[in-house]
């Protein structure tokens, strides 16, 4: 083996060595988190890695800062090329003329591989180019601009210029272009021809030439196992996790909560424990989201809560999780006596509590993070603890946790008044049914339809609609209870499981198995959370229904809506169950509708700032989420603004007049625009 060959397999070695050393420590880290199940359907998740890792689907979606996606897809493309490279590079330290070839057997290849990887290496260093620009002189608010940016984008930079020199300084060398192979390089190196040119008119002896090659290929040699080693003390490190941390991803239908372990037998314990208090409570998944976050702020820029100033920044939560795992990491791996650990500031003390209560859960954070990092379940995990555990939470939530409690619903009014907005309209009950087949479906109407004025008027257009197109149908009156949604997003797990298994009784003393809902927070919670404490139903959200009752011709849309409509996403309809052309194609269908869309909309909607429990809760009157997203929605000047959500009906509706706009723009229900066009009774 010649001198070169030694030298790199002593460099080789040390580099595997130390980099399996680094991340070893990082695996061991994830072993000791909390478990969680993120395996099988294997199919979806490969498919899910192809098109978010491979095709870096997710770096598109950014409508504000629209070329940093596509410098980072050049930058990662370019990457995946010169992967052979790199092998080519460290391989032709082991040859005797020091020149290797991964495609010796295919010249064809060879040939179009050279020239691919020199224009690749040239695109990579302009995109790098510009990624130091935009730090240094544009600094976009939602990037942590520090030295660690500037030492990769340098140490890839590196790489492309020190492969450019030693190229050009081999094709100016007479004696490297007697090699055939050497010269058959040079004819589809394009770049690394003309930087030959270049040496060419200094003037430079053979041994000059071949000493500035050896130069800087053991520059480059270095510059690329000094990076792979500098990886996993990086924010880089999602290079070496962003496979597993997208594959991985949580693919249950509807992104449910997680569910605890029995709650019963760990409050039955001395000192119990749920929810999230320090770092080995969280899930692995959790620490892998932690490893990965490339601290890109896409969270940030789309988050409604951080948008309208509250004091929550998804990225800066993730990296206070960075910064406490490698605080802790020591003693969890048994570097550091776990006494000494009592001197740290434990993960729940340096997370603020403002800001874990400042989320919505609207996933918004989840839908437009590039690497599909995970933020709603590990805010409530915290808020869990917080709240069972320490009885530390805003101190409005005392009457909404009581009157959940012992009313079944947040406003605390009487059980039995859940009739009362349908005493007139005869509606059949499973308590009085007396046919021996059920009902085709049974409508939950929920807290908001049974008890809000403006969510009764929408349950009672969706009667009106389910009599016009003859469904067999049925409620539970005043056997509903609140389906515990509201308890669980706000921390208060053993008050939802509560409630969740009453309605799951009830279900069953029934038999019922499919449900039709008008709340997206009960299609979320019935339909995708239920299953986990052994209710598993076919819930189907009211516009999903009537637009299957229109498509079906048994709905006579008779009377147009000679208006200009624009449409609100809820959250829960549309970024947890994936509900977005139902509710348009249902306006679309009714004559004189003419549909326009804000500009936030979609999978980019913005929160009408209801969710997570925020609907009890006081919002300072300068900073309202809903007055911000009713102004983004009559940007669109609208004569109509239309919903499918009770809570979004009422947030809207009330910023809308908070513009002053209620007495031209009217706020309603989708099944209360397709009531009014059916025909008079």
């Amino acid at each position: 083996m010649t001198v070169t060959g030694i030298v790199m397999l002593v460099l080789l070695a040390a580099t595997v060595g130390i980099f399996t050393w680094s991340v070893r420590k990082r695996v061991k880290t994830l072993m000791a988190m909390g478990k969680r199940d993120r395996f099988g359907d294997w199919w979806e998740r490969f498919d899910k890695f192809l098109t978010v890792m491979m095709g870096q689907k997710k770096m598109f979606k950014e409508k504000v800062d629209v070329p940093a996606g596509i410098v980072h897809a050049l930058i990662f493309w370019g990457f995946l090329i010169l992967l052979l490279r790199s092998i080519n590079v460290v391989g032709s330290a082991f040859t005797a003329d020091g020149h290797w070839d991964l495609f010796f057997w295919a010249p064809a290849i060879s040939h179009a591989y050279t020239l691919l990887k020199d224009l690749t290496e040239a695109v990579v260093a302009l995109m790098v180019g510009y990624n130091i620009f935009r730090r240094a002189v544009l600094k976009p608010e939602r990037l942590t601009i520090n030295w660690d940016g500037y030492t990769v984008l340098g140490l890839i930079f590196t790489l492309m210029i020190t492969d450019f020199l030693f190229d050009g300084a081999s094709f100016a060398n007479p004696e490297r272009m007697a090699n055939p192979d050497v010269a058959a390089e040079a004819n589809a190196a394009v770049i690394g021809v003309l930087v030959s040119k270049a040496y060419a008119a200094m003037g430079l002896s053979a041994g000059a030439l071949s000493a500035i090659a050896q130069v800087f290929y053991w520059m480059h040699v270095v510059a690329l196992f000094f990076f792979l080693n500098y990886l996993p003390y990086s924010k880089h490190m999602h290079v070496l996790s962003v496979a597993p941390n997208v594959f991985f991803f949580n693919n249950k239908k509807g992104f449910p909560l997680s569910t605890p372990a029995d709650l019963e037998k760990e409050f039955e314990k001395e000192v119990p424990q749920v929810g999230a208090s320090k770092l080995e409570d969280l899930p692995w998944t959790q620490i892998l989201n932690a490893f990965t976050c490339t601290e890109c702020g896409r969270c940030a820029l789309n988050c409604p809560a951080h948008l309208t100033e509250k004091p929550l920044n998804p990225k800066e939560m993730m990296e206070v999780w960075k910064h406490h795992i490698d605080e802790v990491q020591p003693f969890i791996l048994g570097c550091k006596p776990a006494e000494e650990r009592d001197k740290l500031k434990p993960m729940i003390e340096q997370l603020e509590p403002e800001a874990i209560w400042a989320c919505t859960t609207c996933r918004s954070c989840e839908e437009n993070c590039p690497v599909m990092n995970e933020y709603v379940n590990s805010f409530v995990d915290v808020r869990r603890y917080l709240t069972l555990i320490e009885s530390n939470f805003p101190t409005e939530l005392n009457k909404v946790f009581k009157n959940l409690e012992n009313k079944s619903n947040p406003w605390g009014l009487p059980m039995g008044d859940r009739e009362k907005w349908c005493e007139d309209l005869d509606l059949p009950k499973m308590s009085t049914w007396e046919r021996e087949t059920p009902p085709e479906i049974l409508f939950w109407v929920g807290c908001a339809g049974a008890y809000d004025d403006a969510s009764i008027k929408t349950a009672r257009a969706l009667v009106k609609i389910l009599r016009a197109a003859k469904v067999d149908f049925a409620i539970l009156g005043n056997e509903e209870g609140c389906t515990g949604d509201v308890a669980r997003r706000l921390g208060n797990e053993y008050l939802y499981q509560i409630q969740a298994q009453a309605n799951i009784e009830t279900f069953k003393g029934y038999g019922i198995t499919k449900i039709l809902v008008m709340c997206p927070h009960c299609l979320q919670t019935i339909g995708n959370e239920y299953p986990d404490l052994g209710g598993k139903y076919e819930v189907i959200h009211h516009t999903q229904f009537i637009n299957k009752l229109i498509a079906e011709g048994r709905l006579p849309l008779e009377k147009p809506c000679e208006k200009k409509v624009t449409y609100h996403d809820s959250c829960y309809l549309g970024r947890y169950n994936g509900i977005y052309d139902e509710p348009r194609e249902i306006l679309t269908s009714i004559q004189g509708t003419t549909l326009v869309e804000a500009h936030r909309s979609r999978e980019l909607g913005f929160c009408c700032g209801a969710g997570g429990g925020w609907f009890w809760m006081e919002e300072e009157p300068e900073h309202r989420m809903n007055a911000e997203r009713s102004k983004q929605l009559l940007e669109t000047n609208p004569d109509l603004v239309a919903t499918a959500c009770p809570w979004c009906k009422v947030m809207i509706r009330d910023g809308v007049a908070g513009h002053g706009k209620d007495d031209n723009v009217a706020v309603r229900d989708l099944a209360e625009i397709v009531a009014d066009s059916l025909p008079s009774a």
